[in-house]
């Protein structure tokens, strides 16, 4: 028997598209310009393989290269990126042609701008997304594109979503990682990071001691070591949303895989608070200390959803695919309005 759950998104990168709406710096045509500001496209790297990458290939260091949100891998996605390097059009080429493989990219598509001054992390109004849902039955195909016509205004739970604790197929403990951070337990922090088998021949070192294990962490780019303790505060905050919840508005526990169990509303219609606060920390990498620093951010997301090309799906036999489009805020997650659209779809 088909089942709501039966849904494939990502099944190829081309299936999910991400498009960043940026919140431009200062461009200015002459005069002191240290940056170029590069429009990248990029599929099958984190952006923070994608900044490495830039970072080789211009023989930069990691505070000469900064993007303003972080974007998947398992995705084509599009962002702004600036570089301390004036680029010249024969190192764009170049470039491109070093990092197109088979089946993974990054793509300098074109030079935005100049500036004196490189953007700054979560200077983002949000981002587009254009999502193709496979594996539907027919029935489940029209019940999905009749009740996305029905609730073009949707509302949903703000919950931070897979993507924030780990990489696709696992592990899924980045979150651990910042919590050991957090708690100043940097050999628990890195037992943790041995299992993401994400470690740099750059950041092995021979470990003598118990502060050796803090050098290793030194050596990795402090932008991703804060990501492990901002993956923490993503813990804590779905924890306490998730009581917000229960506590506002009738709602039901739900299992999210590789998130944990989280409540939502069970009515269409709810009120909760619109804001959730809870405790976090932050990275000073200047000493690798944490220190405490709330998370505060929207509970409720509205957005308008659309949806097109309802079609036999090409690669599942018998099947149906259909586009799904919408907005988000920076910091909201698509993969999650997606999982509570068919959660609603199977309760209504």
């Amino acid at each position: 028997m088909d089942k709501y759950e039966d849904y494939k998104i990502k099944h190829i990168n081309e299936d999910f598209q991400v498009t960043e709406v940026s919140l431009m710096p200062s461009f200015i045509s002459k005069g002191k310009r240290k940056f170029t500001y590069i429009w990248l496209q990029k599929s099958g790297f984190t952006t923070f393989e994608a900044l490495e990458q830039i970072k080789l290939f211009f023989k930069l260091s990691f505070e000469d290269v900064c993007s303003q949100g972080l974007k998947d891998e398992d995705a084509i996605t599009e962002q702004l990126i600036s570089i301390k390097k004036i680029l010249k059009e024969k190192d764009i080429i170049v470039f491109n042609k070093k990092h197109k493989f088979k089946n993974q990219f990054s793509k300098i598509k074109f030079v935005m701008g100049h500036g004196e001054n490189p953007i700054k992390e979560r200077a983002l109004h949000g981002n587009v997304f254009k999502i193709v849902v496979r594996n539907l039955n027919s029935t489940i195909a029209d019940n999905l594109s009749n009740y996305v016509h029905k609730h073009k205004q949707f509302y949903f739970i703000n919950y931070y979503d897979n993507q924030r604790f780990g990489m696709p197929g696992g592990p899924y403990n980045t979150h651990l990682i910042g919590k050991a951070i957090v708690e100043n337990n940097w050999k628990q922090a890195y037992e943790q990071l041995k299992i993401t088998n994400n470690i740099t021949q750059s950041a092995e070192i021979k470990i003598k001691d118990v502060s050796d294990y803090k050098k290793i962490f030194e050596v990795i780019n402090p932008k991703k070591v804060s990501f492990f303790v901002s993956a923490y505060n993503s813990f804590l905050w779905n924890t306490k949303a998730s009581l917000l919840v229960k506590k506002n508005a009738k709602s039901k526990k739900f299992v999210f895989k590789n998130v944990g169990q989280l409540y939502l509303p069970t009515n269409p219609v709810f009120q909760c608070p619109h804001i959730c606060e809870a405790g976090g920390f932050e990275l000073i990498t200047e000493n690798f200390l944490a220190k405490p620093k709330p998370n505060k951010r929207n509970l409720l997301v509205a957005t308008n959803v659309y949806t097109h090309d309802l079609e036999p799906d090409e690669l599942h036999k018998n099947r149906k695919k259909i586009t799904l489009s919408f907005y988000l805020p920076t910091g909201s997650y698509a993969t999650m309005i997606i999982k509570q659209i068919f959660i609603n779809l199977k309760n209504q």
